[in-house]
């Protein structure tokens, strides 16, 4: 369950504000990605797919590092972390891989529109996922500043 005396739902709409932000950044260099992939023609039957489902794959790995430094909250370890989040980024990259095929290159939809709404769609469940399961509040808190010192502390060691 997500929210609870713990965590409620100021903190759950505090952390999804910050996702959101650090999220523009991964949007940025997916944005980026999927336009000059899609201008490229990686497929010629399916070309909005095949530039989504490589952007989203290249910018998943930028999207977990972020989160886990500046989004959430959680001492999960990295590579723990890192395979459960790719673990539920495979899960939504086939099902908006398939989303996009059918609107932008099955039924002709404006493959921008279609990548506009793909993101949007998936945002708030792919929050959900990594907040339950890759970054879980079972695992205990760490804050921002605890994190940095703990990398400062390995690095001087």
């Amino acid at each position: 369950m997500p929210v609870s005396e713990d965590y409620p739902w100021s903190k759950l709409l505090r952390e999804y504000a910050t996702y959101c932000a650090v999220g523009c950044i991964n949007v940025i260099v997916f944005f980026i990605l999927y336009y000059w992939l899609y201008e490229m023609r990686l497929s010629e039957g399916y070309p909005a797919a095949t530039a989504w489902a490589v952007s989203y794959f290249l910018s998943s790995w930028q999207a977990h590092y972020l989160h886990r430094w500046l989004t959430f909250e959680s001492p999960t370890g990295y590579t723990r972390s890192l395979v459960v989040m790719m673990a539920i980024y495979a899960i939504l990259l086939v099902v908006s891989t398939a989303s996009i095929a059918y609107f932008a290159d099955i039924l002709g939809v404006n493959h921008l529109y279609s990548w506009a709404a793909n993101t949007a769609a998936f945002g708030f469940l792919s929050f959900l996922a990594l907040r339950m399961f890759a970054f879980p509040l079972s695992d205990g808190r760490i804050t921002r500043q605890e994190r940095l010192e703990e990398f400062r502390n390995r690095r001087r060691a």
